[in-house]
């Protein structure tokens, strides 16, 4: 259902954004997995021939050029981007007391990078088909919980970001995703005393990032969304295949 759209995923050495470029590949996307790990990026890559792996610090200049780069070597057209790369920083500890030093660098990870790597991508994104921008909200951005620090002012920043980009992008569409809290290296160190298997693994709650790829997916642009309204149905259910929305 995603044979020729192109794909940029970052954060994909593990947890969502890896089972992202693995579930995105299965359906014939070809894919720039992107993350700091080369190691990790090949393992996400492994077995899956549409991976293609671009080792990158997205908070660095040098990071994001490599990124353009990569979707220049391969024509210079991208259809889709999912900003899935997240830095989590300290939880648990009050505003009063956060860390200068943690602060800088959670809004850098979370916001900044996003930001200015949209801007190195989008004119490549404006050369695609049915151009889509997917970013990973956060429960904890939507509804604040004591503790969560910056981490949950970055993601309600990253909505409100969302929120612009769709007034001012016709072009395109983008959309904010929520994913509920799922099976990943970042939920362990947030809730260590949680059971894994008390949540989702990446897979499951994949059906919705697959409906939003697709070119003739009908959610309007702007559109915030929960990833764990689609666990278990058919991400295609009312789509024409052949279709390419306007």
């Amino acid at each position: 259902m995603l044979t020729a759209r192109r794909i940029v995923i970052t954060g994909a050495s593990s947890g969502i954004g890896r089972g992202l470029a693995r579930e995105y590949a299965a359906q014939g996307a070809q894919v720039w997995a992107v993350a700091r790990n080369e190691a990790a990026l090949a393992d996400t890559a492994r077995g899956h021939p549409g991976i293609h792996i671009t080792p990158a610090d997205l908070t660095t200049g040098a990071g994001r050029r490599a990124v353009v780069t990569a979707v220049e070597r391969t024509g210079g057209v991208l259809d889709v981007a999912v900003h899935a790369a997240g830095f989590l920083g300290p939880v648990g500890v009050p505003l009063a007391g956060y860390p200068e030093p943690e602060w800088r660098a959670v809004f850098e990870a979370n916001v900044t990078a996003v930001h200015l790597l949209h801007q190195g991508l989008s004119t490549h994104l404006d050369a695609g088909t049915a151009p889509t921008v997917i970013a990973l909200a956060s429960t904890v951005g939507r509804t604040p919980r004591a503790g969560w620090g910056m981490y949950a002012v970055s993601k309600h920043a990253l909505e409100w970001w969302v929120a612009m980009l769709a007034i001012e992008w016709p072009r395109g569409r983008v959309y904010s995703v929520n994913p509920g809290g799922t099976r990943t290296p970042m939920r362990a160190a947030a809730m260590p005393a949680e059971d894994p298997a008390a949540v989702p693994a990446p897979e499951e709650i994949a059906p919705l990032f697959l409906r939003l790829a697709h070119p003739a997916a009908p959610e309007p642009s702007g559109s915030v969304l929960d990833a764990r309204d689609w666990i278990g149905r058919n991400p295609w259910e009312g789509l024409d295949p052949g279709a390419t929305r306007q």
